[in-house]
């Protein structure tokens, strides 16, 4: 499950992108699978999509984690048992990942936002800009969202969006970098939490 990590100093574009998820075969896995579900404005995003772009920069070639962020937007059906049961299905269907599938007209009460507007809307408000980047694959072409550009993504820094800068949510920043144990991950990385 190891990524085949290409033979380039750094990713700059998504053309470098593509080159890594097509070495992948896990992750084009993943895709295929996602598209078969078919749910409305499906994108798979966070770790899923980030940790490929940090570790090839930082040429760390351990596995990939099994998590799956799968998140789509459909206001007229937002029960969160919809989205338990999708989950049930996919882990089921598909044994190779571990599937969170979540509905984004719903999840803005996390952290008591206004309502999304839209799956992007919902990615965009992600706690870190590097993590607010998803992939999809439409009729067998990758796509891909930047929701904050890119500048961070490739750059290797970790930076809250602008509304976890704040006295209350910068915290739950911090939190996640330890937790996650990013910094012995990718030992480069630069932490810019907007109080510099």
């Amino acid at each position: 499950m190891s990524t085949k990590i290409p033979d380039f100093e750094t990713v700059q574009s998504e053309e470098d992108i593509t080159r890594l998820l097509e070495n992948d075969s896990w992750r084009m896995d993943v895709l295929r699978a996602a598209e078969k579900l078919d749910l409305p404005d499906w994108w798979i995003g966070a770790g899923f999509f980030r940790n490929l772009i940090w570790d090839a920069i930082e040429h760390n070639d351990s596995p990939p984690t099994r998590d799956v962020d799968l998140v789509y937007f459909d206001k007229n059906n937002t029960e969160p048992e919809v989205d338990w049961a999708y989950d049930e299905q996919m882990q089921k269907d598909y044994v190779f990942a571990d599937w969170e599938i979540r509905n984004q007209a719903r999840m803005h009460y996390v952290n008591d936002f206004a309502p999304y507007l839209s799956t992007q809307d919902g990615i965009a408000h992600w706690v870190e800009t590097a993590t607010c980047v998803a992939v999809k694959l439409e009729n067998g072409k990758l796509r891909y969202l930047f929701c904050h550009g890119t500048d961070d993504l490739f750059g290797l820094v970790a930076r809250p969006i602008p509304e976890f800068q704040t006295t209350e949510l910068l915290p739950v920043f911090h939190e996640r970098i330890k937790k996650k144990q990013w910094r012995e991950r990718w030992p480069h990385l630069r932490i810019e939490d907007g109080n510099d």
